[in-house]
């Protein structure tokens, strides 16, 4: 067991540690803070695989080779902006599969109506007669169990999405969204870039800034 003396002196030192001191220490610690987390906080999404997002991180860290603040800030960009993208594909399914699931409850339930009749009784009023119980049962407990089905994350997703862009909207802003991210990914990726070339002391091309619109709508609709 550690004796009482070795805790104080391990207490005593710890507050003495003022962190990396050197350049490379303390790019290392940026590092180990966004692969430790700071960047998952930022752009992770209940449900979604955080050690998804930290491999698609070192992944890129390694292909890229940042250095420096900034040019680690601006792979911080470029990996949010991979993630994001690949959000919208799981988004644009979850919107289909939310439809899918929709339909096939629809036509269920339409199979269990084959089996009401509506009565009227003198007493109760209008009343619905089931004339096949087991049929009827077996068609509704069918569309019940479809629409359990749209509760997974990516249906939820996509559900989400497509209620906050207005129903008939969620395609046409997906694409918007789409858009906008691969305009900031793609600007990060020339910045980067253009940094890195000034390091290696070569001729540093110009800033891009040529915003082209690829929406595909008139302007008045943008």
């Amino acid at each position: 067991m550690t004796s009482e003396k070795k805790i104080e002196t391990n207490r005593q030192n710890a507050q003495k540690s003022t962190g990396p001191r050197t350049p490379e220490g303390k790019a290392a610690a940026s590092r180990n803070a966004v692969k430790h987390g700071l960047l998952s906080e930022e752009v992770l999404l209940p449900g979604e695989d955080g050690e998804a997002l930290r491999e698609l991180g070192e992944s890129l860290r390694a292909e890229l080779k940042p250095q420096g603040t900034l040019e680690n800030l601006l792979v911080d960009c470029i990996i949010a902006a991979n993630w994001r993208l690949r959000r919208l594909g799981r988004v644009e399914s979850g919107i289909f599969e939310w439809e899918h699931y929709e339909e096939l409850a629809e036509q269920a339930e339409e199979e269990a109506r084959r089996y009401e009749e509506n009565k009227t009784d003198a007493f109760f009023g209008p009343e619905i007669e089931i004339t096949d119980e087991a049929r009827h049962e077996e068609a509704m407990a069918r569309a019940r169990r479809i629409r359990s089905q749209r509760e997974g994350q990516t249906v939820s997703l996509g559900r989400t999405f497509a209620r906050d862009a207005d129903g008939a909207n969620a395609f046409t802003k997906l694409s918007r969204y789409e858009t906008a991210i691969e305009r900031q990914l793609f600007r990060a990726l020339h910045e980067l870039e253009r940094l890195q070339v000034a390091r290696s002391g070569g001729d540093v091309p110009a800033p891009h800034v040529v915003d082209v619109d690829v929406s595909g709508l008139p302007e008045g609709e943008r």
